[in-house]
C-alpha cells in the first residue's frame, strides 16, 4: 500500500517518470512488454543479477509485461540501486532518492548521461599487474573465457553474489568472456573489494576502460513473457503445493504420475530447454557439473544450497543431469531467487521428473562428494589473489 502511495505522487510530482513511461509505451496502451521493459532498464548500466530482482519485484503478477505502474515502481528500483540502496520494497519510500538515469543508447554516453572523457581509474602500474595475470592464465585471441577467470575470483574468497557482480560488471559486452581491458576492470574491483570497499550496483562512468567507451553495448533482445535477465528465471509456476514431500530420493514416485502433475510448467520448460541446449556444450544429452556451473554460480545462491539441488536433481548419482533434470534443478533455483524457498530434503512425487517416475534410484552416497567437485571447489581453493597482493 505504501508503494501506492508513492507512485500516485511519484506520477503526479515527478515528470521524469512519465517521460520514461512515454518511452516504452508511444501509444499509450498502458501496457510495456517484456522485451521493450528489457531494453529500457538495460540503459541503466545496473548489472543483470540486479535487474534480474528489480523485475520480480515489479512484475508481481507473473505476466511477463508491465502495466504503467509497475513500470514505476521498476524506475523507482532502479534508482534506488543507482543511490547504492538495496533493491527492496522497503527503500521504495526513502527520501531524496534522485530519479533514475539512462544513457541515450544513440550516443557516446555511459549509464546515468556522463561524458566519456573522464580518466580511466585504473593506474598504470595496476594496469601492468593486471596484465601479468591475464597473460599467465592463457588466454585465447587476446580474451579469457568464464572458465578460466573462475578460479581467479573464486581465489579471493569474496562471496559468490559479489563475484558474481563483479563479472556482471567487468563483462561490458556481454559476450562471456573478458579482453585485457574487462579483466583489469575485474582484478580492480575484487582488490577494491579486499580492501573493504562496496561493489557497486553499476559501473562508475571512470572506471570503464577508454577501449570500450565508445561502443555501448547492445542489450539482448528478450523475446515477451521472459525477464530481463538471464533465462535461468522465468516467470514461477503459478499455484504449486510444495508442503509434500512424501517421495524419496531413492524410491520410484507413486504408480501412473501424469506429466501434468509436475512443478515444471510446460512454459517454464520451454524456457529451460532453451538454456539446456546452450550448455549442453557436447550435445550427449547430458550436462556435468562443469558445464553448469557458470549458470549456478551467477545466481548468487549459496554453494551447499546449489549442492543440495544438484544433489536432488542428480537422481541417477552420475555426476550428470538430463534435460528434465536440469530443468527441476532451474525450477528449485528459482524458486529460492524468487520465493525464498529452500530446496526440499527430498524430491516429492510432483517433483520427480517424468522421465525419471518408473525408475528405480540408486543412492549412492559415497560417490556424491566427487559429482560436487565442480561446486565444492569454492571451498578448497587457495587465495591466488590475496598472495599476489602481499
Amino acid at each position: 500500500m505504501a508503494a501506492s502511495l508513492s507512485l500516485t505522487q511519484l506520477s503526479s510530482g515527478n515528470p521524469v517518470y512519465d517521460k520514461y513511461y512515454r518511452q516504452v509505451d508511444p501509444s499509450g496502451s498502458g501496457q510495456v512488454a517484456a522485451a521493450d521493459a528489457a531494453l529500457f532498464l538495460k540503459r541503466s548500466g545496473l548489472a543483470d543479477l540486479v535487474l534480474g530482482k528489480i523485475w520480480d519485484l515489479a512484475d508481481s503478477e507473473r505476466k511477463g509485461c508491465l502495466n504503467k505502474q509497475q513500470f514505476f515502481i521498476a524506475l523507482r528500483l532502479v534508482a534506488c540501486a543507482q543511490s547504492g540502496l538495496e533493491v527492496a520494497l522497503k527503500n521504495f519510500n526513502q527520501k531524496g532518492v534522485p530519479p533514475p538515469k539512462f544513457h541515450d543508447p544513440s550516443s557516446p554516453l555511459l549509464p546515468g548521461g556522463v561524458v566519456t572523457d573522464s580518466p580511466w581509474v585504473v593506474k598504470a602500474e595496476e594496469k601492468l599487474k593486471f596484465d601479468a595475470i591475464f597473460d599467465s592464465l592463457s588466454p585465447a585471441g587476446g580474451m579469457l573465457s568464464g572458465d578460466k577467470v573462475k578460479p581467479v575470483l573464486l581465489n579471493s574468497k569474496l562471496p559468490v553474489d559479489v563475484l558474481g557482480r563483479v563479472w556482471e560488471l567487468s563483462d561490458l559486452d556481454r559476450d562471456g568472456m573478458l579482453d585485457r581491458d574487462e579483466f583489469a576492470v575485474a582484478m580492480y574491483l575484487v582488490y577494491r573489494a579486499l580492501e573493504g570497499e562496496s561493489v557497486p550496483m553499476s559501473l562508475p562512468p571512470p572506471l570503464v576502460p577508454p577501449s570500450k567507451r565508445k561502443k555501448p553495448s547492445v542489450p539482448p533482445v528478450v523475446p515477451p513473457g521472459v525477464p530481463p535477465v538471464m533465462p535461468l528465471l522465468p516467470s514461477p509456476p503459478s499455484v504449486k503445493d510444495r508442503s509434500s514431500h512424501a517421495g524419496t530420493k531413492t524410491l520410484p514416485a507413486p504408480p501412473k504420475p501424469t506429466p501434468s502433475s509436475w512443478v515444471v510448467s510446460p512454459a517454464d520448460k520451454l524456457k529451460y530447454d532453451e538454456v539446456f541446449a546452450k550448455t549442453d556444450g557436447d550435445m550427449d544429452g547430458l550436462v556435468s557439473g562443469p558445464e553448469v556451473r557458470d549458470i549456478f554460480l551467477k545466481t548468487g545462491l549459496p554453494s551447499a544450497t546449489l549442492a543440495r539441488i544438484w544433489e536432488l536433481c542428480d537422481i541417477g548419482d552420475i555426476g550428470k543431469l538430463t534435460r528434465e533434470q536440469f530443468a527441476l534443478a532451474l525450477h528449485l533455483i528459482n524458486q529460492k531467487l524468487v520465493k525464498g524457498l529452500d530446496p526440499p530434503q527430498s524430491l516429492g512425487p510432483e517433483m520427480m521428473p517424468p522421465s525419471d517416475r518408473l525408475t528405480a534410484k540408486q543412492n549412492n552416497l559415497l560417490n556424491l562428494a566427487a559429482d560436487f567437485s565442480a561446486i565444492k571447489e569454492l571451498d578448497s581453493l587457495s587465495n591466488e589473489i590475496v598472495e599476489l597482493q602481499r
